[in-house]
């Protein structure tokens, strides 16, 4: 065999190596990757010693234009993926009121197709790292290609994201069964907010094989008298507590924090990755008026917004005390098996460092076997 011949052999061999497309047991220790752009700062994965993520490929909504619902937002990337993972499509409530049975069978074809796409795209990536420009081009061709068709045998699962609702469950539910034919060989995960878990007649159940729990954006957040929107242990208590639910959970937690904006008591945004510190320590521009909330002392621009004096700023995060007492809640209440996850939402190093890695990695021991 000439040297060339054999070093394809090996880098073919190498990427068969990577992960089947079975669910293992060691892929507890998960985040969910929601940005529109893939870049991954493996210092961080290796700190927090995870071994999952699942990563949002794109959206679909209705387009009104075309009166379809077709995929947007599609995530862009320059590098590959080092871990196990779960491709993740976000739909809204639109698709599925808009959409007629034939629709959504061939929408879930199409889904398929674009996440296979998305998929290949992180092979072709990992090719283009590995530094192999020396083979024959020839072999090159051969090589990329093979190695963009193992990624589509690399992960075991697709996640499909709605907030669908009494109105829209029976053709979001029918359409997740079209997934599943569609997608042959891979198993078919669904988000479950709360209020969807509580709801667990076997008419409101998703035909699936295992649901993410989404514990946090618990109440609105654009209700003034709401204290924290995100999530607190009061509320969880409301939903997770009782009956068990009867499709296998994985268990999704908030890192993320945020400000919600009110002048009169009316809500007139949000700003993302906001802290209480920032805040609090700025006795000059802002009032600490208690539980999170601060009047704003001066006119100013603050991301999008114009704030004027008088504004009311609402900071929203969970402390550490309390996630891992939801943690250890939700470790008591919500049976696991071999497989079961814990995720947190989202990856972002600014929301990680806020808690602390240290922290996050106590959380997932918590659920550890």
């Amino acid at each position: 065999m000439n040297k060339p011949s054999l070093l394809f052999l090996l880098v073919v061999i190498l990427f068969s190596c990577q992960p089947s497309s079975n669910r293992s047991s060691s892929e507890q220790r998960s985040f969910c990757y929601w940005d529109t752009s893939f870049n991954l700062d493996t210092t961080l994965v290796k700190d927090l010693d995870i071994n999952h993520m699942y990563i949002r490929y794109f959206d679909v909504d209705w387009d009104p234009l075309s009166e379809e619902a077709k995929p947007m937002a599609s995530l862009t990337t320059n590098d590959s993926i080092p871990l196990n993972f779960t491709p993740s499509v976000f739909f809204t409530n639109k698709v599925f009121e808009k959409s007629s049975n034939k629709d959504l069978e061939l929408l879930s074809t199409r889904v398929r197709k674009r996440v296979e796409e998305i998929s290949a795209n992180f092979g072709n990536q990992a090719y283009y790292n590995r530094n192999i420009e020396y083979l024959n081009s020839e072999h090159n061709d051969s090589i990329r290609l093979s190695i963009a068709d193992e990624y589509k045998d690399r992960y075991s699962e697709v996640l499909i994201d709605c907030d669908w609702t009494e109105g829209t469950r029976d053709k979001f539910f029918y359409f997740l069964k079209c997934l599943k034919k569609d997608f042959s060989g891979k198993n078919i995960t669904v988000t479950l907010r709360l209020w969807q878990y509580k709801r667990n007649k076997p008419e409101d159940v998703p035909p699936v094989d295992r649901c993410l729990l989404m514990c946090y954006n618990m109440q609105t957040a654009n209700d003034f008298n709401v204290e924290n929107s995100i999530a607190s242990m009061n509320e969880l208590k409301k939903y997770v507590s009782g009956k068990k639910y009867p499709v296998t959970l994985d268990v999704a937690l908030p890192v993320f924090s945020w400000a919600v904006l009110f002048r009169n008591e009316k809500f007139i945004g949000l700003l993302g990755n906001a802290t209480q510190k920032e805040y609090a320590d700025n006795f000059i521009e802002y009032e600490d008026m208690g539980k999170g909330r601060y009047r704003s002392l001066v006119d100013k621009v603050i991301g999008n917004f114009f704030i004027r004096k008088g504004d009311i700023i609402r900071v929203e995060e969970v402390s550490k005390d309390e996630l891992k007492q939801m943690a250890d809640y939700l470790d008591s209440e919500i049976p696991k098996d071999k497989s079961s996850r814990i995720t947190f939402f989202s990856w972002n190093k600014s929301y990680i460092n806020n808690y602390g890695t240290d922290e996050i990695k106590n959380i997932y021991n918590t659920f550890s076997k």
